[in-house]
């Protein structure tokens, strides 16, 4: 750890001294960013190091092509920003926009970041951000308060409490009353948080890359933009990846357990592959994002399902790919393809009202969507496997599609299936 603190020292001073000849080459207040090649870091120990600068941004693709860690804003947008030359914003969007929020979190909301840490395909760099109304000494000011690189660590904690909102019994009537619904609502997404309260604080790194590391082909991201609330997430799902008018969607519906043995888990596998309840779910999401793609008369082609295998849970992933129409924005396809029915139901304003009614909890961020815009690329997962965490205690989300033929006990134990990494994270329920 000590070189590592050493080489991000030298790095710091390096830069300091290319802003301050900047500074004096191109004046104070430049309209244009700067970027500085740099030696490799690991953003992730520079992120835990940081206590007092937001917001405080990381975000990571499940390719593992990039990653970006950000701190402080030039700007802060509360709507979706159309990006223009060297421009990128990072942010998200909550699941309904016309719910209550968390607070820090409302319905829409992007940052132009002051410094952007970023690693893509292994070549390192800090960019600057400078649009005419930030200086380069604000800019050294920022850098100056940024800590050494600190050491992850493996979480060391237990649970003391849970709480689950809804409760089993809530679940089983909330159940009960959605498959009466289900005329007007082939599917619906019901969710549950699960608040636990642990003995020691939460160290929201940590946390983050542990999980990354039982989930490495996943999303990765953690949005702070003040100082008691993190909220992480290592998600499965892409919303839309966006490069000119190429378009990567997914219909990601359908969960089963992994096997205690490959013989089991392939057996679950085909299971994933070939049970006409999962099928149905998956579909009903694959012809909602086709739907809206065919509206914005983009050429679509969807590839074969595959079983995406995940730590303690596999999915069944249907790809899709199109190519837009020139004018077709990333605003449009926001506004287009979020909430899928993954996370939502079908049909969607039916199936949003339905939560809105009777969800007993606020979801916030949690099934929004976060990503990154510039003009060049967009790229946006859905923030599933999320949890929002204040000091010793942590909120933990989860979702279970109902259709014909779901369950209430096996669509809670789904519910369970998906916290279990994050569970297992934080050590075991202690006896009072």
């Amino acid at each position: 750890m000590q070189n590592i603190q050493l080489h991000f020292k030298l790095c710091m001073q390096n830069i300091r001294k290319a802003l301050e000849n900047i500074a004096m080459t191109r004046g104070n207040i430049p309209t244009e960013n700067i970027s500085i090649d740099l030696q490799p870091l690991h953003l992730l120990t520079i992120l835990k190091a940081q206590h007092s600068i937001y917001p405080a941004i990381y975000w990571h693709d499940k390719e593992q092509q990039q990653s970006f860690l950000c701190f402080g804003s030039i700007e802060r947008l509360q709507h979706i920003p159309s990006a223009t030359g060297d421009a990128f914003y990072i942010g998200g969007l909550a699941f309904q926009s016309e719910a209550t929020q968390w607070p820090n979190f409302p319905n829409t909301l992007f940052i132009r970041p002051a410094l952007v840490f970023k690693k893509e395909h292994n070549k390192y760099t800090l960019t600057c951000h400078f649009n005419g109304t930030f200086s380069v000494q604000e800019c050294l000011h920022l850098l100056n308060k940024l800590k050494q690189p600190c050491a992850l660590k493996k979480i060391n904690n237990h649970i003391l409490m849970r709480q689950d909102i809804p409760s089993k019994k809530q679940w089983g009537t909330l159940v009960k009353h959605a498959m009466l619904c289900r005329e007007e609502m082939p599917k619906v997404v019901l969710s549950r948080q699960s608040t636990l309260h642990c003995k020691n604080s939460i160290n929201s790194t940590d946390l983050l890359h542990q999980y990354q590391q039982a989930n490495p082909n996943n999303f990765l991201f953690s949005f702070q933009f003040a100082e008691k609330q993190v909220f992480i997430g290592c998600s499965p799902e892409r919303l839309f990846s966006k490069e000119k008018q190429q378009l990567k969607t997914e219909a990601l519906a359908g969960t089963v357990l992994r096997g205690a043995t490959p013989s089991d888990d392939l057996q679950l596998l085909q299971q994933l592959l070939n049970d006409k309840k999962i099928k149905r779910e998956n579909e009903l999401v694959q012809h909602y994002i086709v739907s809206g793609l065919q509206h914005l008369n983009a050429h679509i082609k969807c590839g074969s399902p595959y079983v995406l295998q995940l730590h303690k849970v596999q999915h069944l992933c249907v790809p899709i790919q199109a190519t837009l129409c020139k004018k077709t924005s990333t605003k449009t396809l926001l506004e287009t393809l979020h909430p899928t029915p993954a996370v939502a139901g079908f049909p969607k304003q039916t199936a949003l009202q339905f939560i809105k009614e009777n969800e007993p909890y606020v979801r916030g961020w949690y099934a929004g969507t976060v990503g990154y815009i510039n003009a060049q690329k967009s790229d946006f997962s859905v923030a599933i496997r999320s949890a929002l965490i204040s000091d010793k205690s942590i909120q933990l989300f989860a979702g279970a599609g109902l259709v014909k033929g779901s369950k209430a006990r096996q669509e809670w134990q789904e519910l369970d299936n998906k916290i279990q990494t994050v569970l297992a994270l934080l050590s075991h329920l202690e006896e009072n």
